[in-house]
């Protein structure tokens, strides 16, 4: 073997590499944006359940202070859980709705973590990858990307 030969291999190998490179770190950027994505919308979700709740039950604890300011001391003091907020329903539904939302949220993320793990395998390994799954999840994460910046927006204003 001559050197010419030796330098060319090594080039061509070195070249595959690269590009294998290149491949894995596209793959795992657009997969980091997607699981971003996923979890922005996520926590938006769960934030703006809680702030509803804590509205309501603001709203109902004055209710209730200002039926006790009305009916005075002694009514109060007679029968003091008629005075309560009546906020179980809310705390409840709220609590349903946030594991709902992260349950949800969890599910999105690990489908999306592994669909990512599999391509960058692929890529690693040498398979042919799949670039419509990757079109897709792109998709995806940029709708979504939409959906919580329209959100925030609707929740800023």
């Amino acid at each position: 073997m001559d050197v010419q030969s030796i330098v060319g291999d090594v080039k061509s190998r070195t070249d595959l590499v690269v590009m294998r490179g290149q491949e894995v770190l596209e793959t795992g950027f657009e997969t980091l944006k997607a699981v971003n994505a996923i979890v922005v919308d996520g926590v938006q979700t769960l934030v703006q359940t809680q702030v509803a709740a804590g509205k309501e039950l603001i709203d109902l604890a004055q209710a209730s202070f200002t039926k006790a300011k009305t009916d005075g001391f002694k009514a109060v003091a007679a029968n003091p859980i008629a005075y309560l907020p009546e906020g179980k329903t809310t705390v409840v539904g709220a609590y349903t709705e946030s594991l709902s939302a992260v349950t949800k949220t969890g599910d999105q993320l690990a489908k999306t973590v592994k669909g990512g793990y599999s391509s960058i395998s692929s890529v690693i390994v040498g398979k042919p990858t799949v670039k419509a799954k990757a079109t897709k999840a792109t998709k995806a994460a940029k709708k979504t990307v939409r959906k919580a910046a329209k959100k925030v927006a609707k929740a800023a204003a």
